[in-house]
């Protein structure tokens, strides 16, 4: 996933980076999850994928050299981050752009499954073959063979669903639960649903979000297919029998409610601590990019990871602001 991108483009998004008022951020620091926080950045210190990233990025070295992070986390090691360390010249910030961009969540589902095809359990959760490489979900879903499936599930709009989410929890119908991981992608481009609801006026802008959606192509079974197939995109999975384990991220660590953030990787290298703003909330809150999406673009863009099953459906399918993006970087006198 990896892109080359041009010394011209770098110098277009250093040329539009924006100043803050640092000590004004820290100070409105919300309090709420900066103990996993804490840990997460503790372990993204430890982790020589962190610096890898770093280095490799086309910002590099916008966002702190390796030294300088070398350095820093040092100190992390040592002691907890608060508004004080913050605040004490350990840590500057940068905001590319006072566009505001959106916020939105996701979570882990939850989806029943069988092992065995039944007149129920007819869906196929498919694992990866490269046969399926830049084939469109409407031919994947004629040209399987049993030797692709791994489960079967009851419901082709929570299957979805869970290809959007990237990952959840699979239920047998006895209790027994299962991880369905990410494994892989078909190459082909994501779609939203959201908008070809739009475009074919068949919800209003203002009103899409993951709740509306599912109530539309539940009332309307006959349109169901033929709307999910116009995105060509067609997500592979593999199974994990660890279901007490939260999801891994594109980094490589596991998923931390609240505190993980998928970003664009064309903009923040993977394991960069970010402090995001609501424009209508007066707290700057901690998390760590360690997440990307095909459908989260732009420097403002942003989704949270909101945790497990229902609770955490409730609350990602909600979750619309608008958005601002500091990245933190080591202060260098």
């Amino acid at each position: 996933m990896k892109k080359v991108v041009s010394f011209l483009f770098f110098l277009a998004i250093s040329a539009t980076t924006v100043k803050s008022n640092d000590y004004k951020v820290f100070q409105s620091l919300g309090k709420k999850n900066l103990k996993e926080f804490n840990e997460v950045l503790k372990k993204i210190c430890q982790n020589d994928r962190f610096f890898k990233n770093l280095v490799s990025h086309t910002s590099y070295p916008k966002y702190g050299s390796k030294k300088n992070w070398i350095e820093v986390c040092k100190k992390i090691k040592k002691t907890k981050i608060d508004k004080n360390f913050l605040t004490n010249k350990n840590f500057k910030t940068k905001l590319l752009s006072q566009d505001y961009g959106i916020l939105t969540g996701y979570y882990e589902p939850e989806i029943k499954v069988s092992r065995i095809k039944t007149s129920n359990y007819s869906i196929p959760i498919l694992k990866y073959n490269k046969k399926f490489r830049n084939m469109k979900r409407r031919l994947i879903n004629k040209k399987f063979s049993n030797s692709d499936v791994l489960l079967w599930t009851n419901d082709i709009i929570d299957f979805f669903f869970l290809q959007i989410q990237g990952s959840g929890v699979g239920v047998f119908e006895n209790g027994e639960k299962t991880k369905i991981l990410y494994s892989e992608n078909n190459n082909l481009k994501y779609t939203s649903i959201g908008n070809i609801l739009i475009k074919k006026k068949y919800l209003d802008k203002k009103k899409v979000n993951l709740f509306s959606i599912k109530k539309f192509l539940r009332e309307n079974p006959n349109k169901v297919k033929n709307i999910l197939n116009e995105n060509d995109r067609y997500i592979f999975f593999k199974l994990n029998s660890d279901i007490k384990t939260s999801p891994v991220g594109a980094f490589g660590i596991n998923l931390v409610p609240y505190v993980s953030l998928a970003v664009d990787k064309k903009y923040y290298p993977l394991g960069i601590p970010i402090l995001y703003k609501e424009r209508e909330s007066k707290n700057y809150k901690p998390s760590l990019a360690i997440d990307t999406g095909s459908a989260i673009k732009g420097k403002n863009r942003a989704d949270l990871f909101t945790g497990s099953g229902k609770e955490a459906e409730n609350k990602a399918g909600m979750l619309k602001k608008k958005l601002l993006l500091y990245v933190l970087i080591p202060y260098i006198d």
